[in-house]
C-alpha cells in the first residue's frame, strides 16, 4: 500500500518508497524468472503498475512542507522512471520506453553532477543508447552514450562520492566501495554499448578498442563472470588476428585461458554433486573447448598469413609487423584508455600461454612445426568436448581445421615425400569423416569435404608428376598406376561435389548462387586439367580422357556464357576454358582418326 502524500513527513515518504521499491525489485529480480510461458511478462507488468503508483505518490509530495531534500526526491523519481523505461523496453514497448526515459533525463539533467543523481542519469543515457540501437539508429545511440561518458568524466573531476538510491533511502549494509562500484559499473556498461554501436557502424577497430577497455575495466574492478569474460576476450582475439595483430590476439587468448584456469581452481574447490555444480562444470568444459577453438584459429591465421607473405612479398620479409600498436586511427571521440599501444591486461600474468607460441610471422619449417603442434594440442582439447555423435557440426569443423593445419605445414616442408605424407594424412581424416556423415543433413559440409579431397588428391598428383618429370629413369608401372589413381580420385571427389549442386535430372542450375560460383567453376577446371594428366597407352582410354577434359571445360564456358556474374568473377578461368574448347576438338579428331586406321 502506498501512503498518500498529504501531510507526510520526509521519513514517511522515504520509508514508503523503500517498502514499495523493495517489492518492485523482488518482482523484477526474482519473480519474473518464474513467470509462466503463456504470460512471460506477468511480473514485469505488475512491477510497472507498482512503479507508476510510486511515481504518482512522489509527484504529489510537497517537499518543502515535509522537509524532504529536493535532490533526494528527484533522485527517487528518476530511479522510478528509469525502471519503468527499462521494463517498457524489455516488453518491447519501445515508444513508451523512449518517452519515459526522456522524461527521466529532463528531470535529472539540471543536477547531473549531484552525487545522488549521476549514476542514475548515466544509466538513463545508457538505456537511451540501447533503445536507439534497437531502433537501428546507431548514430543516435552513440550520441546518448557520449553523453553518459561526459557525465562520468565531469563527475569524476568533482572528487565527490556518488550516492546510489540505496544510500538515499538508508538501506542497511551500504559501503563506500559499493558507491564507487555502481558508478564504475554504469560507465563500464557505457563502454560496452559503445563497442556494440561502433560495430553496427562498421567501425570495427573502434569497436574492438572499446571491447578491450570494457574487459580491462571488468578485471580492474573485479566485476565479471569468468566464463563470459574469457569467451569475450577469446572472441576479440579473432578480430586482432584477422588484422595481423598477432601480438594483441595472442595476449587476449592467453588472458582468456588464464582466467579459465583461475576459475577451474575455484570450481574444483567447491566440488559437489548437486545440479548447480554439475551445470557449472558442464559450462566450463563447453567454454574451455570454445576458447581452445579460438587458439586453433589463431594458429591457422598465423600459418596462412605467413604462407601468403612468403609467396607474395619475399623481398620485404623483414618489414612485416604483427603488432597493431603503430596503426593509426581517427579518434575524434578520444577513446578513454583504449589507444592501440595499451591493449593489454597489465595486472594479469599470461606468460604461461604467451610463452608457448610465437606472435611473429613464420619463415621456416621449424617455425611452422611449433605452431602446428600447438594447433594439434588445442584441437585435441576441443575434441574432448565436441564429439561427432552429439555435436556433429562442431566436430566436422574441427576435422576441417586439422586438415588445414597439415596443408599449411606441408607448404613449409621442402621434402616432397614428407609433403605427400602430410597430404595423405589429410585424405585419411577427411575420408574417415565423410563416411560418417549423412549428406541429407550435412550437405554443405559434405560439399566442402568433397571439394577439399579433390584438391588434396590433386596436390599429391602434382608432387608425383614433378618427381616423375625430374627423374631420368623410366617410370615403373606402379608409379604410372599411382598417377592414374590420384587423377581418378581427384576427379571422383570433384564430381561428387558437382553432382551435389546439380538438380535431380543431373543439370546445373540456370544461375548459381554467388557463394558457389567459384568452387563449381574451379572444380570443372581441375577435372579438365587432371583428365589430361592421366597416363594411357591405349588410344580408346586417351580418347575417353580427352572427352572428359573437353566436357569439363565446356561446362565452364556454358556457365559463364549464360551468367554475367560468373563470367566476371572467374574471368581468368573462363578465358582459359574458352581456349581449351577450341584446341581439344582437334585432339579428339586426331585420336578418332587414329582409331579408325
Amino acid at each position: 500500500m502506498i501512503v498518500t502524500a498529504d501531510n507526510m513527513t520526509a521519513k514517511e515518504v522515504i520509508n514508503d518508497f523503500k517498502e514499495n521499491y523493495g517489492k518492485v525489485r523482488k518482482l523484477l529480480d526474482e519473480d519474473s524468472k518464474n513467470d509462466p510461458p503463456n504470460e512471460p511478462y506477468f511480473s514485469k507488468y505488475k512491477a510497472k503498475d507498482l512503479l507508476k503508483s510510486i511515481y504518482d505518490g512522489l509527484k504529489s509530495v510537497n517537499y518543502s512542507e515535509c522537509n524532504l531534500d529536493r535532490i533526494k526526491l528527484d533522485a527517487m523519481m528518476g530511479v522510478v522512471l528509469l525502471n519503468i523505461g527499462i521494463v517498457d523496453m524489455e516488453v518491447e514497448e519501445l515508444s513508451a520506453s523512449l518517452n519515459i526515459l526522456k522524461e527521466a533525463e529532463e528531470l535529472l539533467l539540471p543536477n547531473s553532477c549531484k552525487p545522488e543523481i549521476v549514476t542514475t542519469l548515466i544509466n538513463i543515457e545508457n538505456n537511451l543508447g540501447i533503445l536507439w540501437s534497437n531502433l537501428d539508429d546507431p548514430e543516435k545511440a552513440k550520441s546518448y552514450l557520449f553523453k553518459a561518458r561526459e557525465l562520468y568524466e565531469s563527475f569524476k573531476c568533482t572528487m565527490q562520492m556518488p550516492l546510489p538510491i540505496e544510500h538515499i533511502i538508508n538501506y542497511p549494509n551500504d559501503s563506500i566501495t559499493g558507491d564507487i562500484m555502481l558508478l564504475e559499473k554504469a560507465y563500464t556498461l557505457t563502454l560496452y554499448y559503445m563497442a556494440q554501436v561502433f560495430g553496427a557502424l562498421k567501425q570495427n577497430l573502434k569497436s574492438a578498442l572499446y571491447c578491450h577497455v570494457t574487459l580491462k575495466r571488468q578485471l580492474q574492478y573485479d566485476d565479471y563472470e569468468p566464463i563470459d569474460w574469457a569467451l569475450n576476450s577469446a572472441t576479440l582475439s579473432q578480430f586482432f588476428a584477422e588484422q595481423n595483430g598477432f601480438y594483441q590476439s595472442r595476449h587476449h587468448l592467453a588472458a582468456a585461458s588464464t582466467i579459465l584456469d583461475q576459475y577451474e581452481v575455484k570450481l574444483l574447490e567447491s566440488e559437489t554433486n548437486d545440479d548447480a555444480y554439475l551445470a557449472k562444470k558442464e559450462q566450463f568444459k563447453h567454454r574451455s573447448a570454445d576458447v581452445a577453438r579460438c587458439w586453433v584459429k589463431y594458429c591457422l591465421f598465423l600459418m596462412t598469413t605467413s604462407k601468403v607473405r612468403l609467396m607474395d612479398d619475399s623481398e620485404h620479409l623483414s618489414e612485416a609487423i604483427t603488432d597493431m600498436s603503430n596503426m593509426q586511427i581517427e579518434d575524434s571521440e578520444n577513446i578513454c584508455e583504449g589507444d592501440l599501444k595499451n591493449m593489454i591486461f597489465p595486472n594479469l600474468d599470461v606468460s604461461k600461454y604467451e610463452n608457448k607460441i610465437t606472435d611473429k610471422f613464420l619463415l621456416t619449417f621449424q617455425d611452422a612445426r611449433e605452431v602446428f603442434l600447438n594447433c594439434q594440442s588445442w584441437l585435441n582439447k576441443a575434441k574432448e568436448y565436441y564429439k561427432l555423435d552429439s555435436l556433429a557440426s562442431d566436430y566436422i569443423e574441427l576435422i576441417q581445421d586439422s586438415s588445414q593445419s597439415y596443408a599449411y605445414l606441408a607448404f613449409f616442408e621442402e621434402n616432397d615425400e614428407r609433403q605427400a605424407k602430410m597430404h595423405k594424412r589429410r585424405i585419411d581424416m577427411l575420408e574417415d569423416l565423410i563416411k560418417e556423415i549423412n549428406p541429407t543433413y550435412y550437405l554443405q559440409y559434405c560439399r566442402q569435404i568433397w571439394y577439399e579431397l579433390g584438391e588434396v588428391y590433386s596436390d599429391i598428383l602434382n608432387i608425383k608428376l614433378d618427381k616423375l618429370n625430374e627423374s631420368k629413369e623410366r617410370p615403373t608401372p606402379h608409379a604410372l598406376n599411382k598417377i592414374n589413381t590420384l587423377c581418378e580420385m581427384s576427379i571422383e571427389n570433384y564430381d561428387n561435389f558437382l553432382n551435389s549442386v546439380k538438380d535431380k535430372f543431373g543439370k546445373m542450375p540456370a544461375k548459381l548462387e554467388c557463394d558457389i560460383i567459384r568452387p563449381v567453376i574451379s572444380a570443372y577446371a581441375f577435372i579438365g586439367r587432371n583428365s589430361m594428366k592421366r597416363i594411357a597407352v591405349d588410344k580408346n582410354m586417351q580418347l575417353a580422357n580427352v572427352k572428359k577434359s573437353f566436357d569439363a571445360y565446356q561446362a565452364v564456358v556454358d556457365i559463364c556464357s549464360n551468367d554475367e556474374d560468373a563470367a566476371k568473377m572467374m574471368q581468368e578461368e573462363f578465358s582459359l576454358c574458352q581456349e581449351m574448347v577450341k584446341i581439344l576438338p582437334l585432339k579428339l579428331k586426331k585420336l578418332e582418326s587414329d582409331l579408325v586406321m
